[in-house]
């Protein structure tokens, strides 16, 4: 299906500029502290298997140990879970990921999440996010970031610009800037769109294995997107290791059974987005299921009404994508548990619950769904420790009520979420009611080693600008951005950000808060502060703040209780930029107070 989705761009109409910023890593408020606890009563699946009769006990954000009757001291809390199934946390095999949306999916028990089409600029702060053992805020995330496509293909007409693929001898350069951004695996689209009505260049098969060949020789794995069967068979014979998504132009033909199964390809088929193409589904049956209802944030609530697919044959089309998930399975193919979310008619995380339903529905027994949502992609994209429930695993996990192995259905009764062993908040309510902030930190400088790591870089790329931006080091009380302001957005602008909340862009009262100290120091200019204030992302308002230039650098000094469009009851970020006409520029930001 789509690899970037309708939503995001409704969502860019509405949201302007404060979108363009990418997310960072959320820590804003320090987490609870690690601790140890045991589970006893539940039925356990393990990644593979359901087991009966054991206890978890989870140590330090790992699983110490799985068994009868472990003997744990008296200190230990312990969770009785009787009646209740304890999973791994879930991976989403086929999602893409703006915004709000990590947050988003772990409320519903996917922790760690297969992106196929992100910002590059937000990948280094996902590796960062992911690898540390406090977070229990996010989801974690692994990205093809930048998807391969040919000049006018599929995955270029939303407005974002894309290093389009034009020849088989540009691929080892392409899949170089793409590991130099942080892409965990390579995406390669082959959509020419018949399916849908539409006609698109695509790639070739030569340009397609020399890509494949060009990620294998660099350690990683490529995947395809396709929707058609010939296509299917191209890219698997030009060495692909799976597919995301399953064709749906025509029944699954022995041609490629047999290709798929001597190859040792996997399949996303990501059923339940073919089903949002068929508007399948009773949203407001869905959302008031199982009282989960404070649990959908405004953006999967939009996602699940969204409009927008204009397909005549959907019905069709889900008909055959289920007919063939069912071959390939009785074919024994691998098959992988992704939403493609947030897709119309899917919501990050939740709709994983849907997809492990229509696992079912193909032939597939509750443990054979559940391994495709848990052990099967971690060993798939060498996700060591993850989608598992034995020593050494990650204490990601899901604890819900009802016998799962009896009804799939039973992982949308949550009652229980842990990542890295820390429980997570299951509804998607803001910390404080919106008429304020949560309460501001301390901390006034915001180059502290409090609050320095906080820092992000964010430029004008995610609006179809081509303007870059990096951090060059950072210490206490200093931090240098680097890069290149370039043509191709109406603002071009490119530097760093700091939020003041937790997640992203959540707003902080800084009500006490009133003068705003900003100095840089570097050559050329000119540089511009940004303020952000509201009590969600959407509602964003900014407000932009020159600086002087002064000495070596620039500066600026401001009294915020003036700034008739700020609200600092909802405070929510400070960006500091290189703005104007295109040019190399650096500046190191030496002073930044909230006071």
């Amino acid at each position: 299906m789509r690899a970037l989705i309708i939503t995001v761009c409704a969502v860019l109409a509405l949201t302007g500029l404060i979108l363009a910023l990418p997310t960072p890593e959320h820590a804003a408020a320090t987490p609870p502290a690690a601790q140890g606890f045991v589970i006893t009563g539940a039925r356990v699946f393990d990644g593979q298997a359901f087991l009966d009769g054991v206890d978890v006990v989870v140590r330090d954000g790992q699983i110490a140990a799985v068994g009868p009757d472990l003997a744990t001291t008296a200190d230990v809390p312990r969770l009785e879970a009787i009646g209740q199934t304890l999973l791994p946390g879930l991976i989403d095999a086929h999602t893409h990921s703006f915004g709000q949306a990590q947050a988003d999916a772990l409320r519903f028990g996917v922790t760690t999440m297969l992106d196929m089409f992100t910002i590059p600029s937000l990948l280094p702060e996902t590796r960062q996010q992911r690898e540390r053992p406090d977070q229990y805020r996010l989801a974690d995330l692994y990205s093809a970031g930048v998807l391969a496509t040919a000049r006018g293909g599929h995955g270029t007409q939303y407005g974002i610009s894309i290093p389009t693929v034009d020849s088989p001898d540009q691929a080892e350069a392409w899949v170089e800037a793409r590991i130099a951004e942080g892409s965990d695996f390579i995406k390669i689209v082959i959509e020419p769109g018949r399916l849908f009505g539409m006609q698109r260049p695509t790639l070739d098969e030569a340009t397609v294995r020399a890509l494949v060949v060009a990620a294998h020789a660099r350690g990683l794995l490529a995947v395809a997107h396709v929707s058609m069967e010939a296509d299917a068979i191209m890219a698997v014979a030009a060495g692909v290791d799976g597919l995301v998504h399953v064709f749906a132009d025509r029944p699954a033909s022995a041609e490629f059974l047999h290709l798929a199964s001597e190859r040792g390809v996997f399949v996303v088929p990501t059923t339940v987005v073919m089903a949002g193409v068929a508007n399948y589904f009773d949203v407001d049956a869905l959302l008031a299921e199982n009282d989960a209802a404070d649990r959908f944030s405004d953006e999967q609530r939009a996602s699940l009404r969204g409009g927008g697919w204009s397909v005549p044959n959907g019905e069709a089309i889900l008909e055959r994508s289920r007919d063939n998930v069912r071959a390939l399975h009785a074919a024994g193919i691998p098959l992988l548990a992704g939403s493609d979310a947030p897709n119309p008619g899917t919501a990050h995380g939740f709709s994983v619950h849907e997809e492990l339903v229509f696992l079912v529905e193909a032939g597939m027994s509750p443990a054979q769904a559940l391994h495709s949502a848990t052990l099967l992609p971690a060993e798939r994209f060498s996700l060591a420790g993850r989608g598992c429930i034995a020593p050494g695993c990650r204490a990601d996990l899901l604890l819900v009520n009802g016998d799962v192995q009896a009804d799939i259905r039973a992982t949308r009764q949550i009652a229980a979420v842990w990542k890295n062993g820390l429980p997570v908040r299951l509804d998607a309510a803001l910390p404080e009611p919106i008429g304020a902030g949560a309460p501001a930190r301390a901390a006034t400088d915001l180059l502290s080693a409090e609050e320095i790591g906080r820092w992000m870089t964010s430029d004008d790329r995610f609006m179809n600008g081509r303007s870059q931006a990096q951090i060059a080091w950072r210490d206490e009380g200093q931090i240098r951005a680097e890069g290149e302001l370039a043509p191709g957005f109406a603002f071009p602008y490119a530097g760093i950000m700091w939020s003041a909340g937790e997640p992203f862009m959540s707003p902080v009262d800084m009500s006490e808060r009133s003068r705003l100290v900003v100095r840089v120091r570097g050559e050329g200019g000119p540089w511009m502060a940004m303020v952000f204030s509201g009590a969600t992302p959407e509602t964003s308002q900014s407000q932009q703040l020159p600086l002087v230039a002064s000495g070596d650098g620039a500066a600026l000094e401001a009294d915020l209780s003036v700034l008739g469009g700020l609200d600092r009851a909802q405070f929510q970020a400070l960006g500091v930029f290189a703005i104007g006409t295109p040019r190399e520029f650096s500046f190191e930001l030496i002073e930044a107070r909230l006071e």
